[in-house]
């Protein structure tokens, strides 16, 4: 091709060519039109999303300062987290079935946002409740099925309610409580457990009714025994009609904040097969049982706290009784259970079917025990109180109801508590090391330096991992055994010497009289309960051991 040719091929390509000056203006003409379509469909899928939630929802910040939402959708109304997978499936699947359009992403997050903005600081603060909850005079039980529903129990009657109006925080791995069937007493659940004594299966019995008294401390209830005695099994029956729940029993965890949240999360929390329990998590269970709070940083955030409260009725089991901590030893029930002989034994299916079948009408019957308690607990008046006393009360009104005698109860719980006080003194070496030092002497007086010494003297060899090594730490542990060695008839007073710094003056008073039954009434008859129906025997359970 010539010069010419090429020339003339060029100039038409140039001809041909768009201005490119112009094109890039179009450009950001059609880009920022199309900006400004996206931004009102946002803003108008936005709009959409906030009206279609507030046609359906009421919002609503609970204790914690967590956003919520109470959905009404087909009849029933559900609780829900407004951050939550639960919310925003309800959320996007209804907008869809409603428009035919999905939202993206942007358009959910500003909704979210506003909805936030709602439920913070428009509406009211809610307080959300895990499985029970005391208001005024009545007690709601979540059912914590799909219908949402729970059982408000008073002093005359109990009832199933659609839409409670008490608002419960929920968990997925809670399971739903067996709708309640007529027939049969609380005392049934003894066919199916192996209880030693009649005492424990009153206190048990006396236990399941507490624990819907969440505006109270209520024992940790700790079941012990052999292996072989079905000590899970045993919980897992209790759990079966309290709190059912999909892992049945979890651990202690690691640390403080583990643990805090278990309590947390769990209505009656159960702790399975434990051997000893650490004095950190000792001290984290004490405040479980009589009411404290945990605070952890929220994340991705450097000063904001969560708050976790809780008051939890607690269940623990264990060959031996896993702590001897004082403090905690006096918030828990000990219940001791039997080996089953292998004529008695059942395998799982056979146990579990029985139980099952019974376990709508243990429900019926302990709703009703509940309403029987409430009824009593007014006229409740006792000449005297365990450690315990709100527990003690609860289960002398629901001695009332069963027959079983206010009177009687008490003097079953007095006797409980001195056995508490002797399983200290008997694995405490320092609590043991007392008592042989004043039953001999009666009295002594003297430092904290020359008690170490006259101790160390009698002390097992090698000493325990616990013995104090110095004064101060007699001193710290003579304070945690005051009230048990008070118990034994042991007291220890403190005076400021004139030489010879702080003087100890420990004196044996002797040990108070147990606390006899011979004032409490009569045994449980068969027309002796409200119901006429008295207590029943001869349990049977699974081959599970532990």
């Amino acid at each position: 091709m010539s010069n010419e040719n090429v020339k003339h091929s060029i100039r038409a390509v140039a001809t041909l060519r768009p201005d490119t000056a112009g094109g890039k203006k179009d450009k950001e003409n059609t880009s920022g039109e199309d900006e400004k379509v996206d931004k009102e469909e946002n803003s108008s899928t936005a709009n959409a999303l906030i009206a279609l939630a507030e046609k359906s929802c009421e919002f609503f910040h609970d204790e914690r300062g967590n956003e919520y939402a109470v959905v009404t959708d087909q009849d029933i109304r559900r609780t829900l987290k407004l951050r939550s997978k639960h919310f925003r499936s309800w959320w996007v699947g209804t907008f869809y079935k409603t428009t035919g359009r999905v939202p993206n992403r942007e358009a959910l997050s500003n909704a979210l946002s506003v909805l936030e903005a709602k439920a913070t600081h428009v509406n009211s603060q809610l307080e959300l409740f895990n499985r029970f909850a005391k208001q005024g005079e009545a007690i709601y039980i979540d059912m914590a099925d799909d219908d949402w529903r729970a059982v408000k129990v008073t002093a005359t009657r109990w009832e199933l309610l659609d839409k409670p109006p008490v608002l419960f925080r929920r968990y997925s791995h809670q399971q739903s409580l067996p709708d309640p069937v007529e027939g049969g007493k609380l005392s049934d659940i003894h066919d199916h457990l192996v209880i030693k004594s009649n005492d424990d299966k009153y206190l048990l019995e006396a236990y399941l009714v507490a624990c819907a008294f969440s505006d109270v401390p209520r024992p940790a209830i700790t079941f012990h025994g052999p292996q072989g005695a079905s000590k899970t099994t045993t919980a897992r029956c209790i759990k079966a009609i309290t709190d059912p729940t999909l892992l049945g029993s979890v651990d202690l965890g690691r640390s403080t904040a583990d643990l805090a949240q278990v309590l947390d999360h769990h209505g009656v929390p159960c702790f399975d097969n434990l051997t000893r329990i650490q004095a950190w998590a000792a001290d984290m269970l004490c405040r479980g049982i009589t009411g404290g709070a945990f605070s952890k940083r929220e994340l991705y955030s450097d000063d904001s706290d969560i708050i976790l409260s809780f008051m939890r009725p607690i269940i623990i089991t264990g060959i031996n009784i896993p702590t001897h901590a004082p403090d905690l030893l006096d918030r828990l029930l000990l219940i001791e259970l039997d080996r089953i002989s292998p004529q008695r034994r059942l395998d799982e299916a056979t146990f579990w079917a029985k139980f099952n079948e019974d376990k709508p009408k243990l429900f019926n019957s302990l709703l009703d025990a509940i309403a029987g308690t409430l009824r009593h607990l007014p006229n409740i008046t006792l000449p005297r109180m365990a450690r315990m006393a709100d527990f003690t009360r609860i289960a002398c009104a629901y001695a009332e109801y069963a027959g079983i005698g206010s009177r009687k109860m008490l003097s079953i719980i007095m006797r409980h508590t001195a056995r508490q006080t002797e399983e200290v003194l008997a694995a405490d070496p320092v609590a043991t090391a007392i008592m042989g030092l004043v039953k001999n002497k009666k009295t002594w007086t003297g430092t904290a330096t020359d008690l170490l010494e006259l101790l160390n003297k009698t002390a097992p060899v090698p000493r325990p991992h616990e013995w104090p090594r110095q004064p101060n730490s007699l001193t710290k542990r003579l304070n945690t055994l005051h009230s048990t060695l008070n118990d034994a008839g042991i007291r220890f007073t403190k005076a400021k010497g004139r030489k010879n710094g702080r003087m100890l003056t420990i004196e044996y008073k002797g040990k108070p009289p147990s606390p006899s039954s011979s004032a409490s009434t009569a045994p449980i008859h068969e027309d002796s309960t409200e119901d006429g129906k008295g207590q029943s025997s001869s349990p049977e359970s699974s081959g599970e051991d532990g």
